[in-house]
């Protein structure tokens, strides 16, 4: 039987709300299915940024991942290792989105995600 896609750092466990868990594409998180789901993360993100009720810290983190992405600094750079200096772009900008989405309170999630649709 396949579980619900859980979101953790260190100790902290999130469960996505139960109208993403319950979905099809939530259930075994893969590539594939974070691509099929983009749409609405990227509709979830922008309405998370304008909620006064989100977590200020969380939304910083989440930029700073994103201002790492744009950045020509990187750990691993880029023109040296071709794929790994890509993946840790990548590893930031998942990083920063999983610590947002487990500052954000549930309830809050779940809202804006019935919202959504």
């Amino acid at each position: 039987m396949l579980q619900p896609f859980n979101l953790s750092i260190t100790n902290t466990t999130f469960n996505m709300p139960s109208n993403i868990s319950g979905s099809p594409a939530w259930r075994q998180p893969s590539f594939w299915k974070l691509v099929w789901n983009l749409p609405k993360l990227v509709r979830l993100l922008g309405r998370l940024f304008r909620d006064a009720r989100v977590p200020a810290f969380g939304k910083l983190v989440f930029v700073a991942s994103i201002a790492y992405l744009i950045s020509p600094i990187d750990l691993i750079p880029d023109f040296l290792f071709p794929i790994l200096g890509q993946l840790d772009d990548l590893g930031m900008l998942l990083a920063g989105l999983r610590y947002l989405l487990n500052r954000t309170p549930p309830n809050i999630l779940e809202e804006h995600l019935a919202e959504i649709g």
